[in-house]
């Protein structure tokens, strides 16, 4: 593994049947100051083998009232025992791919990815920048959580959020003020040390 630096994105599965990124997720990762071949190509879970993933149909549409069902389900199931074991290794081996990586944890992707247990040297060379977050806490890696000044949901897990924009649960993407702080961590991470391991997070 050489000093790299990675952009991932991690977001509740709305379709089990896919993980590639959605359009929105594709067009504001490659609006951002980092080189596309950076950008893991798809979402949670990554279904990656080696330096190539397996084939996959375009990215599908799924009609919001089923996948707010299926993402509830999924932050249920994310807290049982048999998860962490699941999934931690291919979110570890996604990691691995390079020194350093910002992870975009949208909604319940910051439950999930507490809920691998995974330790501060697992994460070493990681940051996460939470849009949104609904989770009962932090990974043990630095975190940022932002929160829109019209997403009531996410305001009842992080009240006090470390930034506010203008944004409701479901357009971050679109939040010019969203897309700054993402650039000025991406920018912060870039001028890390490669596998340092900085201070972690703090639940709420």
């Amino acid at each position: 593994m050489s000093d790299s630096l990675q952009l991932a994105f991690l977001t509740g599965q709305s379709d089990p049947r896919q993980s590639v990124l959605s359009p929105a997720q594709r067009q504001f990762a490659l609006s951002l100051p980092i080189a596309p071949t950076a950008i893991v190509p798809h979402n949670f879970p990554y279904p990656m083998h080696g330096d190539k993933a397996p084939p996959e149909t375009d990215w599908r549409p799924t009609p919001l009232l089923t996948a707010s069902f299926r993402n509830t389900r999924q932050y249920l199931v994310s807290r049982q025992k048999g998860f962490a074991a699941q999934w931690r290794r291919p979110v570890l081996d996604m990691l691995a791919r390079a020194d350093r990586t910002l992870v975009l944890a949208g909604s319940c992707g910051l439950e999930l990815l507490s809920n691998l247990r995974l330790s501060a040297d697992e994460l070493r060379g990681v940051r996460v920048v939470a849009y949104g977050p609904v989770a009962r806490s932090v990974p043990e890696a630095p975190c940022v959580s932002v929160v829109g000044d019209r997403d009531w949901l996410s305001r009842r897990f992080f009240p006090t959020p470390d930034a506010v924009v203008r944004a409701n649960h479901l357009n971050y993407l679109e939040s010019s003020e969203f897309h700054r702080v993402v650039v000025a961590e991406l920018a912060d991470l870039q001028r890390s040390e490669p596998g340092a391991i900085p201070e972690s997070g703090t639940p709420r």
